[in-house]
């Protein structure tokens, strides 16, 4: 399977020589296209502590017990060089806490410290804004 940046290169490669004879809603078209491209989203579901994945979609179940999700290392990548969904699966996060912890040295948003989610029903995407704030809530709900 081709890489992210494969993929990509190759639609800016054909943009680069479509350019001279393009109009300007195709070189529209093309430049959307290019800059839609991401990594898949990878789901699981979790029901004990785990590592997250840079790209992971988690289902969490906190029936049992609450469920800590460790965040990648990350530090020094680019801003939006990860995105990260959870779920709360069971409707359970108000009985049984979920908690996200960044991995040592970086943040969530802008504090080095865990985040206890304790809303019931909630769905919540992250995404790395860089080093200075770390990851930042894209949506909550």
């Amino acid at each position: 399977m081709a890489s992210i940046d494969t993929v990509r290169n190759a639609l800016l490669d054909k943009i680069n020589t479509s350019i001279v004879s393009a109009t300007p809603e195709q070189l529209a078209y093309l430049t959307k296209a290019a800059n839609g491209i991401e990594q898949s989203t990878t789901w699981s579901t979790d029901a004990v502590d785990f590592n997250a994945d840079s790209y992971g979609g988690h289902f969490v179940n906190t029936t049992s017990a609450a469920v800590t999700a460790s965040l990648p290392s990350v530090g020094g990548n680019t801003a939006g060089d990860g995105k990260i969904t959870f779920v709360d699966l069971a409707q359970n996060f108000a009985t049984n806490n979920f908690t996200i912890s960044p991995a040592t040295g970086e943040k969530i948003l802008g504090q080095d410290s865990d985040i206890l989610i304790n809303t019931q029903g909630i769905a919540v995407q992250i995404v790395w804004s860089g080093d200075t704030y770390g990851w930042q809530f894209v949506v909550q709900g």
